[in-house]
């Protein structure tokens, strides 16, 4: 039991520690995203944070695997550099018994995992959709910054207006360029502009006041000018990528297992495989922690990661297969299959090689008979 809680005990130090580190990575990557993302005007500068809090959930069940992961390997290769692994082995705890050790607290983790990625996460993923919401209703104005030049998502628009009144919700000398495909360039400029209509069901107008559109080709005379008294255009905003990854997220698991949806389907079977993720990355972390005092703890850190990397992105790509309807959502699991064969071969690799060689001596004792 002693020796039980005290690898355990360093198990969980080390691997709290890289996670909270990797966390504090991650969170900064992305806050210097959305701060981006905020200059810009794609995003109100007073939910970036909220934006930031409502994530964690969702970064925790990436985050915590691979911190485990590292945390096991650092743990397990300090008693094997400090000689403690050869103490323990000699005091009669076999391989076994230290695998029992190592899925305690691989167990306890699983179990924290499940609880965020099928609950937590997409709890904290709904609100954050709804502050999004609810940021967007309160600010129609949300794609103008004033005083600086603004492209469109397609970059094929440009959008600038001097000043913007919060009370009176208009905006004063706007200019707005968009560039055709066929090459020629319509700008509209106005004195005034407002939104005519801002409920979230129904198509929005930008109405402006009192302007003039010019319609042509840069450097040609062909062009046309016409003043306006008033002038409705609509607004489209372009839904990328990662928004409609957040609404699949956000979705309840119960709602996933109802639905017939391959996206669903696929966002189900990667929710559950996150779980299983750490209890193969523990077996992988407990046969590649195996050196010596020559070699040092940290010789096999780098091809450790590399093989967790090629594991992640292996169930990420398949993901995107099933997605697809190119594969089933079997080969998920077909995945954890073969990196929990792969892990375990590695760590019984020496107790394989000594079955082969007696059956290997005996049939060449046979064989000189």
């Amino acid at each position: 039991m002693i020796l039980f809680r005290y690898i355990c005990r360093q198990i969980f130090q080390t691997s709290a520690a890289v996670t909270l580190v990797l966390l504090c990575i991650v969170t900064s990557g992305r806050l210097a995203k959305y701060l981006s993302q905020s200059s810009l005007g794609d995003l109100s500068s007073e939910i970036v944070f909220w934006v930031i809090f409502y994530r964690i959930p969702d970064f925790l069940p990436l985050v915590i695997p691979l911190g485990f992961f590292i945390g096991v390997l650092l743990a397990l290769g300090r008693l094997y550099t400090d000689s403690e692994m050869v103490v323990i082995s000699a005091c009669g705890v076999s391989k076994k018994r230290l695998v029992g050790i190592t899925l305690f607290p691989a167990f306890m983790v699983s179990f924290l995992v499940a609880y965020l990625t099928l609950i937590a996460a997409p709890s904290s993923l709904n609100q954050l959709q709804v502050l999004l919401k609810n940021s967007n209703d309160n600010n129609v104005f949300s794609f103008v910054r004033a005083g600086k030049f603004q492209h469109g998502y397609n970059n094929q628009s440009v959008s600038y207006a001097h000043s913007y009144d919060q009370q009176d919700k208009t905006i004063s000398d706007i200019l707005l360029v968009d560039y055709n495909d066929n090459g020629s360039v319509l700008i509209v400029r106005a004195n005034s502009a407002r939104i005519t209509n801002s409920d979230a069901s129904l198509p929005r107008y930008l109405h402006l006041v009192d302007g003039v559109v010019y319609d042509g080709f840069i450097g040609r005379a062909d062009y046309r000018i016409t003043d306006f008294a008033h002038y409705s255009q609509s607004l489209t905003v372009s839904r990328r990528d990662e928004q409609v990854q957040l609404e699949v997220d956000a979705k309840p698991t119960l709602a996933l297992i109802d639905s017939n949806s391959k996206t669903d389907i696929a966002a189900l079977h990667w929710r559950l495989s996150l779980p299983v993720v750490v209890l193969v990355v523990a077996m992988m972390a407990l046969a590649l922690s195996k050196t010596d005092n020559r070699s040092g703890r940290y010789l096999k850190l780098l091809p450790a990661i590399l093989m967790y990397l090629i594991y992640i992105i292996s169930i990420t790509s398949v993901r995107t297969m099933v997605e697809s309807g190119s594969q089933p959502p079997i080969s998920i699991w077909i995945v954890h299959v073969l990196f929990l064969t792969l892990a375990l071969s590695i760590l019984l690799k020496e107790d394989i090689h000594r079955i082969i060689m007696p059956s290997k001596l005996t049939l060449k004792a046979v064989q000189h008979e």
